[in-house]
């Protein structure tokens, strides 16, 4: 079940408050209800996922009281499975309880010394969650079970820990306005056959900008994927190849906004065919293609020409194969392949989360850097979505 953290946030602050006559006003307004301990740290964290390749990951929890300890104030935490049901019950879910087997807490008790507001933040690890049923929603309430001459905040006391199965992609780059060169270790400089996928969202394809163009892949002049030009809507995929642009001017329909589109392009000189697939269908074709290709200098991901040309959006799984991908492979291959696959020299998904090295997963080598030290917006998604 897809949760808004944030309503239920209050939702459970709002019936916490019913039950126990409190307010939030209570934990800081000190002077008129003496001081008190509360968690910091976020009370709902649903952002671990049940993956087989993700066997382990590590949660702290942050706490503080409001004034300064007059003596050291000794708390405790631990797990406490059965809250489970009064999760369930509050945030309309159906978790099961983590079982113990994956998860430890270090150092349960904690002190704030006098004179502080807070004391070293409790450490949670979680291990072998990758055997978890990944159909299921498990959840691990950790609570303050008790703390000495403190009042403990009833509705800042517990932090629950969901994991969830993950989707095929749970994070995305925004790469507007920054791009990333490709200094290739793959031997690109005479292919007669290449596929190009990507998936690409914007907001707005023209972004508030003068430049009609936004780049996706390649070189300029040589071999381009981009969206838009002074000829064409500047929602609509061209690309830039040997026989000719491709598809013509309003020869397509454009690519959506605030939505993920797929795009695939085959150039095959063997077979002279110049294909465009979005969303898996074959929107475009032509027998136009007239030499082999050299990606070797000037390739680029989201520049062209010059820097007003990048996308306005996100980007994932882009990948670059040396054979021409099949419908049937095209349409159902959007959101991952295996790295190891015949024909795909260059893998990279854009997943990374932090940073602006982004990594070629086939093990070519063919890792890419954002120029400038720029690094990408990095986005939260569930591509595609589960229920």
């Amino acid at each position: 079940m897809k949760h808004n953290k944030n309503i239920f946030a209050l939702l459970l602050v709002a019936i916490t408050l019913l039950v126990s006559g409190c307010k939030d006003a209570d934990i800081v307004n000190e002077h008129h209800f003496g001081n008190r301990l509360y968690i910091t740290s976020s009370t709902i964290n649903d952002d671990l996922l049940i993956k087989p390749n993700i066997m382990e990951a590590s949660r702290e929890i942050s706490y503080r009281i409001a004034l300064p300890a007059e003596k050291d104030i000794h708390i405790n935490f631990d797990a406490v499975p059965a809250l489970t049901a009064a999760y369930n019950l509050i945030y309309g879910d159906e978790a099961t309880a983590l079982e113990p087997e994956y998860y430890e807490i270090p150092e349960k008790a904690t002190v704030i010394k006098a004179g502080d507001v807070s004391g070293d933040n409790i450490l949670i690890n979680f291990m072998n969650t990758g055997n978890l049923d990944k159909s299921r929603r498990y959840v691990l309430p950790v609570a303050v079970v008790n703390a000495s001459d403190i009042e403990i905040a009833k509705d800042q006391k517990t932090v629950f820990f969901i994991f969830k199965g993950a989707a095929l992609i749970n994070v995305v780059a925004d790469i507007s306005k920054i791009y990333f060169p490709i200094k290739w270790t793959s031997n690109v400089s005479s292919v007669p056959t290449i596929t190009v996928e990507a998936l690409v969202r914007s907001a707005d394809w023209v972004a508030g900008r003068d430049n009609a163009l936004s780049s996706v892949f390649g070189i300029e002049g040589k071999f381009l994927v981009r969206i838009g030009d002074g000829d064409r809507p500047r929602d609509q995929l061209q690309v830039v190849a040997p026989g000719g642009n491709f598809p013509a001017p309003n020869k397509v329909s454009g690519l959506p906004v605030n939505e993920w589109v797929h795009i695939a392009i085959v150039y095959d000189n063997t077979t002279k065919e110049r294909l465009y697939y979005k969303d898996g269908e074959l929107v475009y074709s032509d027998k136009a293609a007239s030499g082999s290709l050299n990606l070797t200098s000037g390739c680029y991901i989201g520049y062209a020409w010059d820097a007003t040309r990048w996308l306005p959006g996100e980007i994932s799984e882009v990948r670059i194969w040396t054979v021409q991908r099949t419908a049937e492979q095209i349409a159902g291959n959007p959101y991952e392949v295996e790295p190891n696959s015949p024909g795909l020299i260059a893998y990279w998904k854009f997943n990374e989360g932090a940073g602006n090295v982004i990594t070629d997963h086939t093990g070519n080598g063919n890792n890419i850097t954002a120029a400038n030290s720029a690094s990408p917006t990095w986005v939260n998604v569930e591509i595609p979505q589960i229920n």
